[in-house]
């Protein structure tokens, strides 16, 4: 009865010392699990680290002292910037052409364009760019969608064509 009792305590013992390993192991899985989620959720993601948003925007403005701006943007991976305004009088255009150097607002939606006159901001969304008011804000209103600028797509040839 004795060697009954031993065999059952040694069985129980490590029984629970297997347990006690395998609980340890999984809550060091779980705490890096944890980790890894939680520094995956503080990443934010927005317009400077998750769209393509380098290349080549152009559309139509409206223009008080003129029919119409064409406008077209380059954005280039380094941070610099060509802006094309072309401004039509009737029959007649003007060209103007400026450059520089771009930053982004502090939550990566918005650029601004270092060395153009105001208003000189932009909000980058899913290829497009919408010119923003004087005061950074979104153009609101029957005109509101004559102020976006979409990216001109460009066809990748692969090396067999």
């Amino acid at each position: 009865m004795s060697h009954i009792l031993f065999r059952t305590q040694v069985f129980t013992i490590l029984f629970s010392l297997m347990l006690l390993i395998l609980g340890c192991s999984q809550s060091e899985t779980n705490k890096e699990q944890i980790s890894e989620e939680t520094e995956n959720s503080n990443s934010i993601h927005n317009a400077q680290n998750s769209l393509d948003w380098a290349g080549t925007y152009s559309g139509t403005l409206p223009c008080g002292s003129c029919s119409a701006i064409k406008m077209t943007i380059i954005l280039n991976d380094d941070g610099t910037y060509e802006q094309t305004n072309v401004y039509e009088h009737g029959g007649e255009a003007d060209a103007v052409i400026a450059g520089g150097t771009f930053t982004w607002n502090e939550w990566g939606n918005t650029i601004t364009l270092n060395n153009a006159e105001k208003p000189n901001q932009f909000f980058v969304g899913e290829n497009y760019l919408a010119k923003l008011d004087m005061d950074g804000n979104r153009i609101t209103g029957d005109l509101a969608e004559h102020y976006i600028l979409e990216k001109e797509q460009t066809e990748t040839k692969h090396r067999n064509e």
